[in-house]
C-alpha cells in the first residue's frame, strides 16, 4: 500500500514543460491532503515518508522558482515608483528645510531678544533694589528709622519680584507648531568624557549626547562638546 502512495505522490507531480499557477496549486494542496493520510509504522513506511519529504522539497522548489520572476518584476517595479517618488520629493524636503531653518531662526531670534532684555530688566531691578537698600542704610543712620524701614520693605520687594517682559508672540498657525531643541556646534573628541551622567558617550556617541542636552533643557556640561539652542518646527499635514 505504501508503495502504491508513492507512485502516485509521484505521478501527480511530473514535471511539464509549462505550468500554470492553478495547477501548481492543484498538486500542492493535493500534496499536503496525502500527507494527512500518511502514517509511518514499519520501516517500509519510513522510507515512503523519507521519499515523500523529497517530494514535497522539489515542490516548494517549484513554487519558488514559479513566484521568483514574479517577485522579480514586482520587486523592479516597486524600486522604480520609490526611486520615482524620491526624486519628486527631494524638492520639497530641501524647500522644507531651507523654510523651517528660516521660520525657526527668526523664533530663536526673537527668544534671544526677550531674554536680553528679560536679563537687562533684570539688572535694572537689582540697580534699583540696591540702591533702595543703600538709600535706607542712609535713613536709619541718620535715626529716620520709619523712612528706613520704607525703604528696606522696598528694597526687598523689588529684590524678590519676579521679572515679567512683555513679549508680542509669533502669531500661531493651524497645523504648525515649534519648539526648544538644541544642536551640535563642535566636538572636540579628545575632550569628551568617556560617561557623562551615567550615560556612557565613549566612542564619540553624538545621539547620546543629544539625549543628554535634550533631557537636562540644554543647561548640561560635557568637556568637549559645544551645542546651541535652536527651534524644531513640526508641520501636520492639513
Amino acid at each position: 500500500m505504501a508503495e502504491n502512495v508513492n507512485e502516485t505522490v509521484m505521478s501527480v507531480i511530473e514535471n511539464p514543460t509549462a505550468i500554470d499557477e492553478n495547477a501548481l496549486k492543484t498538486q500542492t494542496i493535493d500534496l499536503e491532503v496525502r500527507a494527512d493520510s500518511l502514517v509511518v509504522t514499519n520501516d517500509e513506511e519510513y522510507q515512503d515518508a523519507a521519499e515523500f519529504l523529497k517530494v514535497l522539497k522539489d515542490q516548494a522548489g517549484k513554487v519558488k522558482d514559479f513566484f521568483k520572476p514574479i517577485k522579480d518584476a514586482a520587486h523592479k517595479a516597486h524600486k522604480e515608483v520609490c526611486d520615482r517618488e524620491k526624486m519628486m520629493l527631494e524638492p520639497l524636503t530641501r524647500a522644507e528645510a531651507v523654510i523651517k531653518k528660516a521660520a525657526g531662526g527668526y523664533l530663536a531670534e526673537q527668544e534671544r531678544k526677550r531674554r536680553e532684555a528679560e536679563e537687562r530688566a533684570r539688572r535694572a531691578a537689582k540697580e534699583e533694589a540696591d540702591r533702595r537698600m543703600a538709600e535706607a542704610i542712609e535713613l536709619e543712620n541718620q535715626g529716620r528709622v520709619e523712612e528706613a524701614a520704607a525703604a528696606m520693605e522696598e528694597a526687598e520687594i523689588i529684590d524678590s519680584a519676579t521679572v515679567a517682559v512683555p513679549t508680542s508672540p509669533a502669531k500661531k498657525v493651524r497645523g504648525v507648531s515649534s519648539s526648544r531643541d538644541w544642536e551640535l556646534v563642535s566636538i572636540d573628541e579628545a575632550k569628551v568624557p568617556v560617561d557623562v551622567a551615567g550615560t556612557v558617550i565613549r566612542p564619540v556617541d553624538s545621539g547620546a549626547i543629544m539625549r543628554l542636552v535634550r533631557a537636562s533643557k540644554g543647561t548640561i556640561k560635557i568637556p568637549g562638546v559645544t551645542y546651541k539652542e535652536t527651534v524644531r518646527m513640526s508641520v501636520r499635514r492639513s
